[in-house]
């Protein structure tokens, strides 16, 4: 449980990405062991050195934000 979201660190994650006019960004500076279970998720992929939500990631953003 995150006390910022009430989620768990994966849905903080995801709640936190920032934008970067279409996409949205996450930083490397998240817990590793998160980063590589939201990849195996298929929640985000690098792109270009960054990583970044899929269509997938995007959706459970939606169903994990808060309030």
């Amino acid at each position: 449980m995150n006390a910022m979201t009430g989620g768990s660190p994966l849905e903080t994650i995801l709640w936190t990405a920032r934008s970067a006019g279409a996409t949205l960004i996450i930083s490397r500076g998240n817990d590793p062991a998160t980063i590589r279970q939201l990849l195996d998720e298929g929640l985000i992929r690098e792109r270009l050195g960054h990583l970044v939500l899929t269509i997938k990631g995007i959706q459970r953003r939606r169903a994990c934000a808060p309030g």
